[in-house]
């Protein structure tokens, strides 16, 4: 069952659901993630695409975001995530949205300026060619909304030596493998690149 394992919500469980395409982040995994983006998610606007029951996003929250907006299309799942914040009594701070993470409705519900973006889509979209290069097409349009210095932060199975994964707009990827098919990059909106 996955948790929060810091912040104001620290220690407090989420519900979850049984999925072929959620996979929540290991406690390990996250720690890892929020200890590199330390100093960039307190006080920052957040959004956690391909949310899931929301992990990323309602850590956020829990670590001192403005604002989080978690994106989620499958409807059991996204019921979780609504109860998840209500769970947390957050939502003064994270939405759930049910929609589709690759079509507009991201790039119109995102607080502005944005400075984290999760993007966790299941893994067999990322192995597929063609629904991979939409997944960075996505990308690279939400990359505009990043304020300067702003992180886009993008879970895969493929490694980054094998298969091609660049933004248009961002520097990166900065890889950390946690497991063999378990690779999270790091992107990074460099100065004079912010919109």
């Amino acid at each position: 069952m996955p948790r929060i394992i810091g912040g104001t919500y620290r220690s407090r469980m989420l519900e979850s659901v049984q999925s072929l395409t959620t996979r929540p982040y290991s406690d390990r995994v996250k720690e890892s993630v929020f200890n590199i983006l330390q100093g960039h998610v307190e006080g920052s606007n957040i959004l956690d695409l391909f949310a899931g029951v929301g992990t990323m996003g309602l850590e956020s929250a829990s670590r001192g975001a403005a604002q989080v907006i978690c994106v989620e299309q499958d409807a059991k799942v996204h019921a979780v995530l609504q109860s998840n914040i209500e769970l947390l009594e957050c939502g003064d701070i994270a939405e759930a949205v049910r929609g589709d993470a690759l079509a507009s409705t991201p790039l119109l519900r995102a607080p502005r300026p944005l400075h984290v973006i999760f993007m966790d889509p299941p893994f067999a979209m990322m192995k597929d060619d063609r629904l991979r290069g939409r997944v960075l097409q996505q990308a690279g349009r939400l990359a505009e909304l990043l304020d300067e210095g702003g992180w886009l932060v993008l879970r895969t199975p493929l490694s980054a030596d094998k298969v091609d994964h660049s933004v248009e707009g961002l520097e990166g990827p900065e890889v950390r493998t946690y497991k063999k098919q378990h690779h999270v990059l790091f992107y990074v909106k460099s100065e004079g690149e912010a919109s």
